[in-house]
């Protein structure tokens, strides 16, 4: 590709900018291996060029562009099956199954999203209340790793490339799960009470013909052209809802719509973060009291969150209280904007994993995690194994110290049981710990009056005085926890006084 034409490919829907060393256009797995064996620069596998996290933006990079890779192999209507290449966008491959009576129920908020990008991020999408993840729906896959290698794994071992965005091979092919297309229909709830829809959602989402609880918040929803209240959007896989046929497409249209309305009004920058379900009601009532747009997939947890440019500072207190109460990072990747989202525990495994498959580095650099200077050790305590890390480990070591990277990572993976040295808690144990110990109840009316004020005042103290006293901060602490974090005895002196 000439020079001129590269600057289409130095970014992606996140608008972050990188450099491009080369772009290739592989028109068959052959092809593919060739470019990973014989190349130096850091290789980077790119769909549509529709993820918001960075995750295909280069660093000096080679590109391997899939769009050639886009057929569909085989379908199987005896086994609701469908083979396909992983350059196919979602849009091509659901008009091709609806001709034929099916449908691939993962619908990403951008159609053109290919269905290998979509794997590599394993998409969380609006009806993920009830058909769960992109993993969820994969047979077999088949990718060319860090060596050259074509290997085919099926669901067992998935985990290898979903989710990993690139950084441990190209996804080729895929063996997808489809199903007979549903007629589904939609009813919209509206009201001025966040509580009610809450509540509402609660319920709904145990029956079983609710697919998407999509919520529009109040401002979003004008911008809409819909009443000015929380619209609640509930979608059936049945004829229970009360819109259908064509009026229930242009709610559909209307809903896909939100994003390019409020990119239209200035909010171009969006994150996604997924939250325990009684977490989810207080991020949004943070966002409603620090005026910040957003729609919410109830039936998940995720909330899709909108910025302008000249809200960076809005932004950033935002994401250290979503870590503070324990959000993750949604549907749209870790990429580069969110690597610091990615825990040590999460980090360990990854860097496991990229090494099995990955032992230059060749792929994606600097996505997910930063793979260098790690080295991973491990000590005996009574019948457990510990990881420990000495960090000036690095890559070439670890080259002449494991002669057979697959052998040696496969044998630590099944010997090792990791667990947290100080409590002897497993992972899972200690965030169900921690969610238990913190989010109990629900903020009481008063306390929640309260925060909702000091939220509003915050930015104005901080213009007037440039900093705020060690009280203003502890008190800002309390907020970004979701208003705990004193005793009820001290809260009642707090008010009393």
């Amino acid at each position: 590709m000439e020079k001129k034409y590269m600057v289409c490919y130095e970014t992606d829907a996140s608008r972050l900018l990188g450099k491009a060393e080369k772009v290739v256009f592989p028109e068959n797995i052959k092809e593919i291996q060739k470019i990973i064996k014989n190349s130096n620069l850091d290789i980077i596998p790119r769909g549509a060029g529709t993820g918001l996290s960075g995750g295909v933006v280069p660093d000096n990079s080679l590109i391997i562009e899939m769009e050639k890779i886009d057929k569909v192999i085989n379908f199987d209507r005896i086994h609701n099956s469908v083979y396909v290449e992983s350059g196919i966008s979602i849009k091509e491959l659901n008009e091709k199954l609806e001709k034929i009576g099916f449908e691939f129920p993962i619908q990403p908020l951008n159609k053109s999203a290919t269905i290998g990008g979509m794997a590599a991020v394993n998409v969380l999408d609006s009806r993920a209340m009830r058909y769960g993840k992109m993993k969820d729906w994969i047979e077999e896959l088949e990718f060319v790793n860090g060596k050259g290698e074509l290997i085919k794994i099926s669901k067992n071992d998935l985990g290898d490339v979903c989710g990993m965005e690139g950084i441990t091979g190209v996804i080729v092919r895929l063996k997808l799960k489809i199903t007979p297309k549903i007629q589904r229909t939609i009813s919209i709830f509206q009201t001025d009470s966040l509580d009610k829809v809450v509540s509402i959602a609660r319920r709904l989402k145990q029956e079983k013909d609710v697919v998407m609880l999509e919520l529009f918040s109040k401002f979003v929803s004008k911008l809409l052209g819909l009443p000015e209240k929380y619209n609640l959007i509930i979608e059936f896989n049945s004829n229970r809802g009360k819109i259908n046929g064509e009026e229930y497409k242009n709610i559909l249209k209307l809903k896909e719509k939100a994003y390019s309305v409020l990119v239209n009004e200035g909010y171009c920058i969006l994150e996604d973060y997924k939250f325990f379900f009684d977490k989810l009601k207080d991020f949004m009532l943070y966002l409603n009291v620090n005026g910040i747009p957003y729609f919410s997939y109830l039936g998940s947890g995720v909330a899709d969150v909108f910025f302008n440019e000249r809200d960076e500072r809005k932004r950033k207190l935002m994401t250290d209280l979503i870590k503070k109460i324990g959000g993750k990072p949604g549907g749209f990747g870790i990429g580069v904007k969110r690597k610091d989202f990615v825990d040590e525990f999460e980090r360990k495994i990854i860097q496991r994993i990229k090494l099995r498959h990955d032992p230059s580095g060749k792929l994606n650099k600097r996505k997910v995690i930063d793979f260098m200077d790690v080295k991973m050790s491990y000590k005996k305590k009574g019948d457990k194994l510990f990881v420990k890390e000495d960090s000036s480990y690095n890559i070439s070591e670890a080259k002449k110290e494991i002669k057979t990277p697959e052998e040696k990572m496969n044998e630590l993976i099944e010997e090792i049981e990791v667990v947290d040295e100080k409590t002897g808690l497993s992972k899972e144990e200690e965030l169900l710990k921690d969610y238990e110990d913190t989010y109990k109840s629900e903020l009481p009316e008063k306390r929640r009056e309260r925060i909702e004020q000091f939220a509003k005042d915050v930015p104005r103290q901080i213009e007037k005085k440039g900093r705020l006293s060690k009280e203003e901060e502890d008190m800002v602490k309390r907020v970004m926890m979701g208003g705990f974090g004193l005793s009820n005895e001290k809260e009642e002196k707090q008010n009393d006084n």
